[in-house]
């Protein structure tokens, strides 16, 4: 499908224009949200202190819609596409941005104003916007934290799509440590610059309004659709050595330029660095696996020295192909893994980040954090990536089956390792009779990261295993497969996990719902 992007972007545009985890010291201060702005179309210019390059040939300038056009398009593509020209100055750590998304209303109501999550917005100096433009009239543009709102002149009908072009620039902060450093997906070490939930994206419009909540360091908050993309990277002021870890199909078009097309995806994410070892391998079904390290990833253990990529490696194929037995087929023919010089790990679509500190101190055995982190977010290739949720007010959907999917692994392939995984993973935070808040609650409930952790992934792993054994193994699977495939390339809640039980299986299963879960108490 995005190959037909690519090789039709032109004719798409010109459509839409007619038709209309374990962590270090969690105890700092919570970083400050960046002012809001509200500008009147009309002021909005380019910043004099950044030189932007002109605006690349391939993003065009926006036409007015066409009053009397068809508004019927493909309902098989997603509702969002992107085209995008990034400037990166390595050495500067600034990123310059052209951007034109192509949104389609697939809903029935029609947009009086067009909502986009900005989320480097929610740091400090870290986002500048030079202009705001769209195929048809814009009244205001306002920017409050992380919302970008774009009041409209006409309604935009069921149907019907607009072109949004922005230009804006970015400078991703330096990763710090503790709790502020937990978003170093989207900042910069003395060895990587990793790009991370950069872009600007549409908000999801559910329930006749745009999902966008207010920004806390516990979890995530981003509610993000699939979409297409097709980014272009050109990158000045950097070591000749430099590499750049991405998703979907990346062609290096030049010295320093990449061009990255990825179809279906919640996000556009890329890491680069002069220090990267890359090794790569593929599963039985034919999924590359690229794992991208630094030379620290080698430790010396009593056993002699181990190479933690090719460990993390190893346990990224067999989760995998196993999850892909359990869950269904993924969809991705490949899946890149980052060392990360930020605490802990980081999903996005076919690539995630694992801890630095989970490959220094790495024994060199399945009983490790590298091996747990590593097959947790290989899990979220299907609990986040293809099965979407809202990660602020049901975060469990997708991190309390992200972290049984551990166990499953282990149970797998470490069955010798079962009751270690418990008592190591669990039962150290969360002993028997331990209560504390319910696996249902929303992010905005927790005073800190390790009370999130405790409540969702880790109470959330136990009630998914009493439920598998109320149901057995074979129901629960069969279940958890079935909800993969209603879910896939959408964004679901609870309710639809639970309605794909019979009535005898939801009674079954009650007094479970009724220990775990808040709206069930009592």
């Amino acid at each position: 499908m995005f190959s037909t992007l690519r090789n039709a972007r032109w004719f798409l545009l010109i459509v839409f224009v007619l038709a209309a985890c374990s962590l270090g010291r969690l105890d700092e201060a919570v970083p400050p949200t960046s002012t809001g702005l509200r500008l009147a179309q009309a002021s909005l210019a380019a910043a004099p202190t950044r030189d932007f390059q002109a605006a690349p040939s391939r993003i065009p300038e926006p036409t007015p819609t066409l009053a009397d056009a068809d508004c019927t398009l493909s309902a098989g593509a997603p509702s969002a596409a992107h085209i995008v020209e990034a400037q990166v100055n390595y050495a500067r750590r600034t990123v310059d941005v052209q951007h034109a998304i192509r949104i389609v209303n697939r809903t029935n109501d029609a947009f009086e104003e067009i909502l986009l999550n900005i989320e480097p917005n929610r740091l400090p100096g870290a986002f500048t916007l030079v202009s705001a433009n769209a195929s048809q009239p814009l009244e205001v543009v306002e920017i409050v934290g992380r919302r970008m709102t774009l009041d409209l002149v006409e309604p935009l009908l069921p149907g019907c799509a607009i072109e949004v072009i922005l230009s804006y620039g970015l400078t991703p902060p330096q990763i710090s440590s503790g709790i502020s450093g937990l978003i170093g997906y989207f900042g910069y070490s003395n060895r990587q610059l990793n790009l991370g939930h950069w872009l600007a994206t549409p908000a999801v419009y559910r329930g006749g309004g745009w999902v966008t909540h207010d920004v806390t360091v516990i979890g995530e908050q981003l509610v993000s659709d699939i979409a297409d993309w097709d980014v272009t990277l050109t990158v000045s002021d950097a070591p000749d050595n430099l590499v750049m870890a991405g998703p979907g199909t990346v062609t290096q078009e030049a010295d320093g330029r990449w061009r990255v097309m990825l179809e279906a995806s919640r996000d556009f994410v890329v890491s680069f660095s002069p220090f990267f070892r890359r090794t790569a391998t593929f599963t039985e079904q034919g999924v590359e696996v690229e794992i991208f390290t630094f030379d620290n990833a080698v430790v010396n253990t009593p056993a002699g020295p181990v190479d933690g990529a090719q460990q993390a490696l190893e346990a990224a194929i067999q989760s995998l192909t196993m999850y892909a037995d359990l869950y269904g087929e993924m969809s991705r023919n490949r899946f890149v893994i980052v060392q990360g010089d930020f605490p802990d790990g980081m999903e996005f679509t076919q690539l995630v980040f694992v801890s630095d500190q989970w490959f220094r101190t790495n024994p060199g055995t399945a009983e490790s954090y590298l091996t747990i982190i590593t097959v947790h977010e290989a899990a979220h290739q299907w609990w986040y990536a293809r099965v979407g949720n809202d990660q602020a007010l049901t975060p469990w959907l997708d991190e309390a089956l992200a972290t049984y999917s551990e166990y499953v692994f282990y149970e797998e392939f470490h069955p010798d390792l079962k009751e270690w995984w418990w008592n190591y993973r669990v039962a150290s935070f969360v002993p028997s009779g331990y209560v504390g808040k319910r696996v249902d609650s929303t992010v905005y409930e927790f005073a800190t990261v390790r009370e999130y952790i405790n409540a969702v992934y880790l109470r959330g792993a136990l009630m998914l295993h009493e439920l598998r054994e109320a149901l057995g193994t074979e129901i629960f699977f069969d279940w958890v497969r079935r909800y993969s495939e209603v879910g896939a390339n959408r964004i679901v809640d609870a309710d639809q996990f639970w309605m794909l039980l019979t009535d005898e299986q939801m009674e079954l299963i009650r007094p479970i719902r009724q220990e775990y879960f808040n709206s069930l108490e009592g």
